[in-house]
């Protein structure tokens, strides 16, 4: 069952070294990872092309508009594997991540699947709580898990561009969020696993302050920390309590006013783009 994996990636010289040492350490070894350099800068595309392994290949692109959609779709246009995945070049899979995607879209005969990640928060500090996985409210929970679901937590079988269409190019960014909702509301077999596969890093909380680390990012340390099955265990069984702690209810009421508070700007250009945009082909 081969993979074609999409990594893009603009300037993260600091991080993206260990977003392919995670890809390359899965246990799931039928894949081709495709970093896609858009607007890349001479560090970053340095880093990459240190890999010495047939698997790994980087296409450097003009700056396109946005987060760079529209590259990402050149590649996945030219590739043709059946299932398709995407990592990021600052967030670290599990080993088993598409291990476990892919025997997840075999047994339910799904068109995509897709996990729950663990936020790693500036300074350094390991959510597996994060406020949009955790909370069990109805309706309002189930938007805010769609809304932070990044493509970096699923894997879907190629098919699935017969049915909807690519990423829509048209958009400055959230594209990933655009896609996996377009999919998900278009009838195409979905399912969401409440396992912890990423380890993700959001940017508005570490992309101005990776240069002033000592010691270098923290994906450096969590890229050892996933080799050892006692750490994983301990991550992955933390949700599976629903008892929580006063102080991590208070922490998921402050993270998600900081949501609020930072993207419901965004959200609404976002919400205006894609009602304007016409449909991705």
């Amino acid at each position: 069952m081969s993979v074609d994996i999409i990594l893009p990636t603009c300037r993260r010289p600091h991080t993206i070294a260990y977003a392919i040492q995670a890809v390359l350490g899965q246990t799931h070894r039928d894949f081709h990872l495709h970093v896609v350099g858009d607007g890349c800068d001479d560090a970053t595309e340095s880093v990459v092309r240190s890999f010495e392994d047939a698997r790994v290949s980087f296409y450097r692109f003009p700056k396109a508009h946005g987060y760079g959609y529209a590259h990402r779709n050149t590649i996945l246009r030219r590739t043709s594997a059946p299932y398709v995945a995407y990592s990021t070049d600052d967030d670290l899979w599990f080993p088993d991540h598409l291990e476990r995607a892919l025997g997840e879209l075999q047994r339910g005969r799904l068109g995509l699947v897709a996990f729950r990640s663990c936020h790693v928060q500036f300074p350094d500090r390991v959510d597996p709580y994060f406020f949009a996985f955790d909370w069990r409210t109805g309706r309002f929970s189930r938007f805010l898990r769609n809304w932070f679901m990044g493509s970096v937590a699923c894997v879907h079988r190629r098919e699935v561009f017969d049915r909807v269409g690519y990423w829509n190019d048209h958009l400055f960014r959230f594209g990933d969020r655009e896609f996996y909702n377009r999919v998900r509301r278009s009838g195409v077999r979905c399912e969401y696993c409440d396992c912890i596969t990423v380890l993700r890093f959001y940017a508005q909380h570490w992309d101005i302050r990776y240069q002033t680390l000592v010691g270098g990012p923290p994906q450096k340390r969590y890229i050892e920390q996933l080799s050892d099955p006692a750490w994983k265990q301990a991550i992955r069984e933390a949700p599976t309590s629903r008892r929580r702690p006063l102080a991590v209810r208070k922490q998921q009421w402050q993270d998600f006013l900081l949501f609020a508070i930072r993207s419901g700007p965004k959200f609404l250009r976002f919400w205006f783009q894609t009602l304007t945009s016409p449909r991705p082909l």
